[in-house]
């Protein structure tokens, strides 16, 4: 007995070739998973940049006390997220896509936490901080699936978080609004075309 449990444990021992082998298969069936449309980045990005748009104007027009009024878009944004995810079943037992899945609940969680909860405490970091969560979330989602979109958009969205501590508050919605466009939206419109093309072959 003692001899068959020893060849069991050399036959279940990972050599570091098995051991790639499982994490490159995890790995592509993440992607597989997590193959974006663009849909999801087209929404938040129009979303976003509306919402922040529309707080510039406020702010420019003189409405300062109802300034954030746009930002009640997100929780909206949020349920669709949920459902369009839960639509994908990316909540599954693949741990690198339960990972993405994961990053992305606890980022978008403490935007909401942050932005409602504690916007007299942060003021003019408030947008930065935003900017620089949804960066970081968007390279990790882009680094793991190995989409260099995704690595190209977050980089960006983290450049224009730390260059947003140095402009004066009253732009930083606008620079969030240029920076969904540009580092959100748009590079949800490439993913919709290369996907279109990869499936119309």
């Amino acid at each position: 007995m003692f001899v068959l449990n020893k060849a069991n444990m050399n036959a279940n021992k990972l050599t570091p070739e098995r051991s790639l082998e499982i994490i490159t298969q995890a790995i592509q069936e993440a992607k597989t998973q997590f193959e974006e449309d663009g849909l999801i980045y087209v929404f938040w990005g129009l979303l976003t940049a509306v919402a922040a748009f529309s707080q510039f104007f406020l702010l420019k027009d003189g409405y300062h006390s109802i300034n954030y009024y746009p930002y009640f878009l997100m929780p909206l944004g949020g349920l669709f997220s949920a459902w369009y995810y839960s639509k994908k079943q990316v909540m599954s037992s693949n741990k690198v896509s339960k990972m993405i899945s994961i990053s992305w609940m606890v980022v978008s969680i403490n935007i909401l936490i942050l932005g409602f909860g504690f916007p007299s405490f942060l003021t003019t970091s408030l947008i930065p901080i935003i900017l620089i969560l949804i960066g970081m979330a968007i390279t990790i989602s882009g680094g793991i699936l190995g989409s260099r979109i995704l690595l190209v958009a977050g980089i960006l969205l983290n450049i224009a978080g730390f260059g947003s501590f140095l402009v004066d508050w009253m732009y930083q919605p606008l620079i969030m609004g240029i920076a969904s466009v540009v580092g959100v939206l748009i590079p949800g419109l490439l993913l919709m075309t290369n996907h279109r093309k990869k499936h119309s072959k």
